[in-house]
């Protein structure tokens, strides 16, 4: 009897063991594999890198002035927040740390078990270049060591670190796409790379961009080294045609531009006084930037819409106006201000949009003209004028091809054509622009750079903005907090300006609030704690 009861145990255990496996076997979805190749993931992260900048932008784009809001009394036009639990202004948080997170650990894991350095050396590359952009957004971060851990909660480390672990990733991936052995295969890594198609050579020119970032957010500190700097900028993108785009479609709104008129997000943006005076001869005294014709929006004006050529427009007849902050955009007659699709009602889908804001404009994570900028900046800071206005006039002449590829040509109002040579050479010709190398300042570098970068690159002049602490001197005619019209900045501030984001609500605020304490980021000006790379 006994050998019976031990047999039927036994077979039940068999059958059970064969049950478990075909269970197992049969809750496999094939349309979604747990395990997949690691060139699958890549073309997500980019887009995910994308998406991040785009949502933020929306808010940071307040806080440097590139837009304003329609209305008055906008919370982020007053350098405030939309406090917790709003997640607003914390999408690059979530991009990090959820979207590319365990995505880009199974890449860089896969490519060591393979031996795919390119692929590994780009995995190190976008995560140093998402620790450098969370820490730019937030501050502190979750410490390498605890993230992406099955712990319940996670300590923050200081920014000082994260640039430090940000430097020691990039020069680990630069090592690893410079490698030819393993099983290095572009046509692999290109599967997924829609950025640079698999070219290791643009990448490792994007780790040294990031690097540059890192280095030159630091002109305030004893250890700052221009020259480190400008080695890093000459190793990054050597032309336009080293620029990092995101491709969009934009035929549905999956795959559209987030600031396209199918996506509709800037119908209630107006562009700023403080831009239109960028360009429009006020700052740089008498010299009339061409590019304003083609990013900016004019308002009715007298009205250019019957010229005697289409081709040949003249854009002296629109007038050019700008939103001041925490003021109601002007809303009758020929004063009004569109938002930037150059649209005074609504965008609908099939509006063609102006300038980046079309529904298939590529997004830019870095460029040439960014880069020349910096690297301007750099020279100016080691006092070498004759390379810092070289540096200053490629990106500028960068900036103009930038403008023309992305202008939206029209033959209606606002009639628009690309910029001309004749424009272009008159322009730099203009010694309010292009002055004798002793004349240089950093002002005019600081500026072009703002010009160069408006509508796209938001955290680089949110950096700029707290790097120089919003100086006045420098970026002439900034309206700050103290002189903003109708009440100043919001009073959670106490007369202080912005200088970090808040951390991500759902996961921060809800579920690791011990460490959301132990940096004050429960306090309701905590958004003005200065960041450690902007103090002296």
């Amino acid at each position: 009897m006994k050998n019976i009861k031990n047999y039927i145990i036994a077979s039940s255990l068999l059958l059970l063991t064969a049950a478990c496996s075909d269970l197992t076997e049969l809750n496999v979805n094939p349309s979604f594999p747990t395990n997949v190749p690691a060139n699958t993931l890549i073309n997500p992260i980019e887009q995910y890198m994308a998406q991040g900048l785009s949502f933020d932008g929306r808010f940071i784009g307040k806080y440097v002035q590139n837009f304003s809001q329609s209305t008055a009394n906008f919370v982020w036009d007053r350098y405030g927040n939309d406090p917790v639990p709003s997640e607003n202004g914390a999408e690059t948080w979530r991009v990090v740390y959820t979207n590319i997170g365990l995505n880009l650990s199974v890449v860089q894991q896969q490519a060591i078990e393979q031996n795919r350095y390119d692929v590994l050396g780009f995995s190190k590359v976008i995560r140093a270049w998402s620790w450098q952009t969370c820490t730019d957004h937030h501050g502190e971060i979750i410490a390498f060591d605890q993230v992406f851990t099955a712990r319940a909660s996670f300590d923050y480390v200081s920014q000082d670190k994260v640039y430090d672990e940000v430097v020691r990733l990039l020069k680990e991936g630069i090592t690893d796409l410079a490698r030819t052995d393993g099983n290095v295969n572009q046509a692999y890594f290109a599967v997924g790379d829609k950025i640079y198609n698999g070219d290791r050579a643009k990448w490792t020119k994007f780790a040294y961009g990031v690097l540059a970032r890192n280095a030159n957010n630091l002109i305030n500190k004893a250890n700052y080294d221009p020259d480190k700097v400008i080695e890093y900028c000459d190793k990054s993108l050597a032309s336009s045609a080293d620029d990092a785009y995101l491709l969009n479609n934009g035929t549905v709104s999956a795959d559209t531009n987030f600031w396209g008129p199918l996506r509709a997000n800037m119908n209630n943006f107006r562009q700023t006084d403080f831009v239109v005076r960028t360009m429009d001869g006020s700052i740089f005294t008498g010299a009339i930037d061409p590019r304003m014709y083609r990013i900016l929006s004019p308002s009715k004006g007298t009205s250019e819409t019957a010229p005697a050529s289409a081709a040949n427009p003249d854009p002296t007849k629109y007038t050019y106006l700008g939103n001041p902050l925490n003021t109601a955009a002007v809303t009758s007659g020929t004063s009004q201000i569109p938002n930037p699709y150059g649209l005074l009602a609504n965008a609908v889908s099939t509006d063609p949009g102006r300038y980046v804001f079309k529904n298939a404009a590529k997004f830019p994570l870095m460029t040439y003209m960014e880069i020349q900028f910096i690297k301007a900046e750099a020279a100016f800071k080691k006092g070498d004028k004759a390379m810092a206005l070289d540096a200053y006039k490629k990106g500028i002449e960068a900036s103009f091809d930038f403008v023309n590829l992305n202008t939206v040509a029209r033959t209606t109002y606002p009639i628009t054509t690309t910029i001309t040579a004749a424009e272009r050479t008159a322009f730099l010709g203009n010694a309010a622009i292009m002055p004798i190398a002793a004349n240089l300042t950093i002002s005019q570098i600081m500026l072009q750079k703002y010009i160069a970068l408006w509508g796209i690159g938001y955290i680089e002049t949110w950096n700029d903005f707290r790097k120089y602490h919003y100086d006045p001197t420098v970026y002439t005619s900034l309206n700050t907090a103290g002189n903003i019209a109708n009440g100043g900045n919001v009073s959670e501030n106490f007369g202080k300006l912005p200088y970090r984001l808040r951390n991500r609500y759902a996961s921060e605020y809800q579920w690791n609030y011990a460490s959301i304490l132990s940096i004050g980021g429960e306090k309701v000006d905590y958004i003005t704690k200065e960041m450690w790379f902007s103090q002296k």
